[in-house]
């Protein structure tokens, strides 16, 4: 009976934790992440950055279109997920790692669903760190200093 509880806090366990740092896993639907592809124009060797990238949907689309697939996780379960199913991508790659250590500065699309509460730090970092043009994409929160070019759904599309 120990070791079931053992194994379920050690599977429970991260999902918790993340809570306090971003935003719980939650699934994005296909039909949406398609979408922001649909409404931004990037070019043919685009590199895309997903902050806390779960189990790596965005990067699976963006990897299979031909571009560069960049994730930042921090929970070790949706990373080994993340990276099983990027497998056959040698333009995708998920790191262990948190998002405010990613690397954006040559990035032309960044997405991310991070709770409100963060906002203004990702604020901060996407404004001195992507290049003027790139594309920041945030489901399901608004990010009111950044200039929207587009919502549809849950997505909130910006141009910086």
């Amino acid at each position: 009976m120990i070791w079931i509880v053992i194994i379920g806090l050690i599977v429970i366990l991260p999902f918790l934790l993340v809570i306090f740092s971003g935003a719980p896993y939650v699934p994005t639907f296909t039909r949406d992440l398609e979408d922001i592809f649909k409404e931004v124009k990037l070019p043919q060797k685009a590199i895309v950055v997903d902050l806390g990238s779960g189990d790596g949907r965005l990067l699976l689309i963006a990897a299979q279109r031909g571009y560069t697939a960049i994730g930042y996780e921090i929970n070790p379960i949706l990373w080994l997920i993340s990276v099983w199913r990027l497998r056959k991508y040698p333009n995708a790659h998920t790191y262990l790692r948190s998002l405010w250590k990613a690397d954006v500065r040559e990035a032309d699309l960044v997405f991310t669903f991070l709770n409100k509460i963060y906002a203004g730090r990702l604020e901060k970092k996407l404004l001195a760190e992507m290049k003027p043009g790139s594309y920041f994409s945030s489901f399901g929160f608004a990010y009111g200093n950044l200039e929207l070019i587009k919502k549809h759904r849950a997505n909130h599309i910006y141009k910086l």
